[in-house]
């Protein structure tokens, strides 16, 4: 398994979705033919769906505008193409894939449950649109790179003015908090920085080319507007607006002398080889690769830049879901200890494992105590049950037990995370509210 990036980690929480068969802990052994039918029906019950929600009123004229903007790029590339338009069978494929996949990207947007997943969604579909779109335009009337140079230099100007205008302004620090998280994704990490002079994918002259870069534009402009939106609504809330930045940058330095504190606890776990207990034998199980998992993210041997103080907000985002993941390994491994291996022999096995997922999982979300920061985690958590029930609602026929493990490890990840969450939202949220 190739070692997640910490802001990748800080992201999702970890992926492990996926039945693979090649597994770095699989010894080769046999294991057992599953029948595939009784796995689909232990995994087909009810699961949490928790929708991102951001703790500021997002203006429905400002989801009207970027919809616009989204439709008004795909309205500008012909819904069919042909080689009379692009000769070039590769070049048109690719316009034609981007396109489609832009429209779908669209609907899916219109349909999203929450005006912050919508907020989302429509910037994706407008970065997919665009690149179309540019592509397009270079093949239809010549449009260059180059000519995309003075639209991205007007977007770094709207991003130096948003930075010199925005403040960490709050009136509950754990909201503001993540509200703040959301626009330093968009302006404050350099993500969405855009050069059009050097070489990508593409060679200079190939329309595909173009695309990218009118893409990278499309990207850094929905970033820049998003987050001035999202800041806007924040102030206009505001009575009376107080600056939280000394504040969050004290909780990010005491819960991160913390975090190192209690890294402690990992001295004895060989980052080699994490799910090694003394005593107990858990390889080519679901528990050795979820405490594979689960401990890359907390690896003290690793570079924390998910802590960096130039972005103290999605700092203390982090420091969640740091807290949440520590935890989590440890009580694994506890468990793991005391002679629990998660091992699949049978369909009712994977539907314990995910039962076990699903009622922590609504545990968490049903705790009183900050929801806000707790969704910022169950979300993500909610997705990856979603994907692993995904994967195993398609098999036909029969499965070899080992090809589960991936997905058996994703609903104990699930699990450990989801019991961790509450806590660490308590913590998190009193490092902000008493500093």
């Amino acid at each position: 398994m190739s070692r997640l990036t910490r802001r990748g980690a800080l992201a999702l929480l970890g992926t492990l979705a996926g039945c693979s068969d090649a597994n770095p802990l699989d010894s080769g052994s046999e294991s057992p033919e599953l029948d595939a039918a009784a796995i689909r029906a232990a995994v087909d019950g009810s699961a949490p769906t928790v929708p991102a929600r951001l703790p500021i009123d997002i203006g429905a004229d400002h989801l009207a505008a970027t919809e616009r903007r989204a439709r008004s790029l795909l309205d500008a590339v012909p819904a069919s193409l042909g080689p009379d338009e692009v000769p070039n069978g590769a070049i048109r494929e690719r316009v034609r894939d981007a396109r489609s996949h832009a429209a779908e990207r669209l609907s899916a947007a219109t349909e999203a449950p929450t005006p912050f997943e919508r907020l989302v969604a429509f910037a994706d579909a407008r970065a997919d649109a665009r690149f179309a779109a540019g592509a397009w335009r270079a093949i239809d009337e010549g449009l260059t790179r180059e000519d995309l140079a003075a639209e991205a230099e007007t977007v770094r100007a709207d991003r130096r003015t948003l930075r010199e205008r925005w403040r960490y302004v709050g009136a509950d620090p754990v909201e503001a908090t993540l509200v703040h998280a959301a626009i330093e994704d968009r302006i404050a990490s350099g993500r969405h920085d855009v050069v059009v002079d050097q070489p990508h994918r593409y060679r200079p002259g190939n329309p595909l080319g173009v695309g990218e870069v009118a893409e990278a534009v499309e990207r850094a402009r929905v970033a820049v507007e998003d987050a001035a939106h999202c800041y806007d609504r924040l102030t206009a809330s505001l009575d009376d607006p107080v600056d939280l930045r000394p504040r969050l940058d004290d909780a990010r330095r005491r819960l991160h002398e913390a975090f190192e504190d209690e890294q402690d606890a990992l001295s004895s776990v060989d980052p080699r080889e994490p799910w090694r207990v003394e005593g107990v034998d858990v390889a080519d199980t679901p528990a050795a690769e979820a405490l594979e998992e689960l401990f890359r993210p907390v690896d003290p041997a690793d570079d924390d830049d998910g802590w960096a103080d130039g972005t103290p907000a999605e700092a203390l985002t982090w420091a969640h879901a740091s807290f949440v993941t520590l935890e989590a390994f440890l009580a694994l491994r506890e468990r793991v200890r005391e002679g629990e291996t998660f091992a699949i022999e049978s369909a009712a096995d994977v539907g314990a494992v995910r039962t076990a997922a699903v009622e922590a999982l609504r545990a968490a979300e049903e705790s009183p105590g900050e929801p806000a920061l707790t969704r910022h985690s169950t979300t993500e958590l909610a997705d990856q049950l979603a994907w692993a029930d995904e994967e195993l609602l398609t098999q036909e026929g029969s499965v070899r037990a080992a090809w589960l493990r991936n997905d058996a490890a994703t609903f104990l990840t699930v699990e450990a995370r989801a019991r961790a969450t509450p806590a660490a939202s308590r913590r998190v949220a009193e490092a902000l509210r008493t500093g």
